[in-house]
């Protein structure tokens, strides 16, 4: 299948169209429901809708911990398996100018330690594992936490 994707900002109703991946049901389990979380996530920080034509296929971001410091959060549809090349190529390219245009030095991730496709996408990304953490998922599973030092082109 042919990519048309386009980033666009994200609006809370875009969660709504998502039809989520396993491993990202897994990884929301025991949090609000996705609309609550959609509008916090809006709120504290940046935030992108990624569509293919007019389908919505993943929302993600940024929460503004402080001046220069944020998490990436990333809520990955099943349409991004028609289209994982050109998702994985834009969702970096919308990581790198994060930190250009929005002034972060450091960005961070969790991924749930037994999603393999979370961590592959987060070192494509160009994240590294920094380390471990246990019962940190709000089902109290091990999450690994990426970093991402000031690596974008200034």
């Amino acid at each position: 299948m042919s990519a048309n994707l386009l980033a666009m900002p994200f609006l809370t109703a875009h969660a709504a169209s998502l039809r989520l991946r396993p491993g990202a049901v897994s990884a929301l389990a025991g949090l609000p429901p996705l609309a609550e979380l959609a509008r916090a996530y809006a709120a504290a920080g940046p935030a992108w809708t990624v569509c293919n034509g007019e389908a919505v296929i993943a929302c993600g971001g940024v929460v503004r911990f402080w001046p220069g410091v944020g998490e990436c959060w990333c809520w990955a549809g099943a349409g991004v398996d028609a289209v994982p090349v050109a998702f994985v190529r834009l969702a970096r390219r919308i990581v790198d100018a994060l930190g250009m245009e929005q002034g972060f030095h450091r960005l961070q991730l969790h991924a749930r330690q037994d999603d393999l496709r979370a961590n592959r996408f987060a070192k494509h990304l160009g994240f590294t594992l920094e380390g471990s953490c246990p019962g940190f998922g709000a089902d109290r599973s091990t999450h690994n936490l990426y970093g991402r030092v000031r690596t974008w082109k200034e």
